[in-house]
């Protein structure tokens, strides 16, 4: 059981996000994946998200303006074959978008 506060998930403090259920160790694993393929992590548990899994350190974005839409569609897949939730935000996303970018979730 989480020692988490019951509060609203934008109210809770990064750090009590981050420790619980691993997510310190996620991001770093998924940054690890990224960077071991050749592509730069641009976001982890900070900036401006409208979600709780960048604050709980259970997802990372990651630039595609360096490479080819096949490289790009090929990492995506390996991503997904290693049981990474891939969002492909490179024409849009929502009101926190900053850009064409991949977003990796576990």
């Amino acid at each position: 059981m989480s020692n988490l506060p019951t509060a609203i998930p934008s109210e809770i403090p990064t750090e009590h996000l981050t420790s619980a259920n691993g997510g310190a160790q996620t991001w770093r694993e998924l940054s690890q994946f990224a960077t071991d393929h050749g592509f730069h992590v641009t976001s982890t548990t900070g900036g401006h998200h409208l979600g709780w899994a960048h604050k709980a350190g259970r997802a990372v974005d990651v630039r595609t303006k360096d490479h080819s839409t096949s490289d790009v569609n090929a990492f995506m897949r390996d991503a997904r074959s290693h049981g990474i939730t891939v969002i492909d935000e490179r024409h849009g996303g929502n009101a926190a978008w900053s850009g064409p970018h991949i977003h990796l979730q576990k």
